[in-house]
């Protein structure tokens, strides 16, 4: 292959790379926009993880809700109220058609299935913050895909924002 050519390949490459991910960053600040606000109880966990600095491990009361075959679904239903953690409607593999439920896409790591990640990032220090955190707050798109935004108190006040 000639320099030239190879020099066309590496910059046709590199717009490729950029691209991807101006367009991934793109859709995130679409759903943090305009993404539909769900609230979800967190379950107890230990709160820190001292292998990867200040994170909260996370776990999700829905989880606990979860039938054994979850994994062959894709997708979550929830019901919500006003000023409230959403709750466990059914499973599907298809988004809700419904105007009253919200579809939010499982995710799967290690054979296990959840509504949501399984940590938190903070700032260096802030811990004690986030040890009265009861639910975190999402934002989720239209294709179900959800954004852990922030962490809320037992009052759903925010105690925190995600870093980003």
């Amino acid at each position: 292959m000639s320099p030239r050519l190879t020099q066309l390949a590496i910059a046709a490459a590199v717009l490729l790379i950029l691209s991807a991910s101006a367009l991934t960053t793109w859709r995130f600040e679409q759903t943090l926009a305009t993404g539909q606000t769900v609230i979800l109880e967190l379950a107890p966990v230990d709160p820190r993880s001292i292998m990867q600095g200040d994170y909260m491990a996370l776990a999700y009361a829905i989880d606990r809700e979860l039938p054994d075959d979850a994994a062959q679904f894709s997708y979550v239903w929830l019901t919500t109220a006003d000023n409230a953690a959403a709750s466990l409607h059914s499973l599907s593999n298809q988004l809700p058609q419904q105007q009253d439920k919200i579809g939010l896409l499982l995710r799967q790591r290690d054979g296990i299935v959840s509504v949501g990640p399984n940590g938190f990032f903070f700032a260096e220090g802030t811990a004690a913050v986030y040890e009265a955190a009861r639910y975190g707050q999402f934002k989720v798109d239209s294709s179900g895909k959800a954004l852990l935004t922030a962490l809320l108190d037992e009052n759903l006040q925010l105690l925190g924002e995600n870093i980003r």
